[in-house]
């Protein structure tokens, strides 16, 4: 049972570690993308995936559109776990790609949230391929007004 002042996302994420989003995934994009949450603090998460054929550029790496999409995915979830009342959606995103990934390849997300603010929040990514870093990105994210997903 959940106490009454016990952040009941970030509970919600704790049960949802060593699932993959396939079993367990807050949107369709976190069930498809199928990553495997591996650690889940308030305001920080890490999530592993196998790095898809269907995730490559024309050139057989992972494509940067992909790790985007991954960022964007893990951080919207990283905020999620803070257990806030209103839903806050990306303003922007900046990525840094410094290297790749082949297929099969298992990379880790690791998500921070480093600014919480009343309006605007900040945070931050980052994707490895073991302990090599492949790519890093800030983003910021503005306060909706809507209701906060409520699993």
């Amino acid at each position: 049972m959940i106490e009454k002042n016990e952040n009941s996302h970030l509970v919600y994420l704790k049960e949802c570690i060593g699932y993959y989003g396939e079993e367990k995934a807050l949107s369709p994009v976190s069930k498809w993308l199928n990553g495997k949450l591996e650690f889940a603090e308030e305001g920080h998460l890490k999530v592993s995936f196998i790095v898809k054929e269907e995730w490559l550029n024309p050139f057989g790496t992972f494509h940067g559109g992909m790790a985007a999409a991954i960022i964007d995915d893990i951080i919207g979830t990283t905020v999620y776990s803070l257990g806030l009342k209103e839903q806050y959606s990306t303003v922007n995103l900046t990525i840094d790609y410094l290297s790749f990934a082949l297929p099969g390849d298992t990379i880790t997300v690791e998500s921070k949230v480093i600014r919480k603010g009343i309006a605007i929040m900040n945070a931050e990514a980052l994707i490895y391929k073991r302990k090599k870093l492949l790519v890093k990105a800030s983003s910021n994210l503005v306060r909706t007004g809507k209701a906060a997903y409520q699993n």
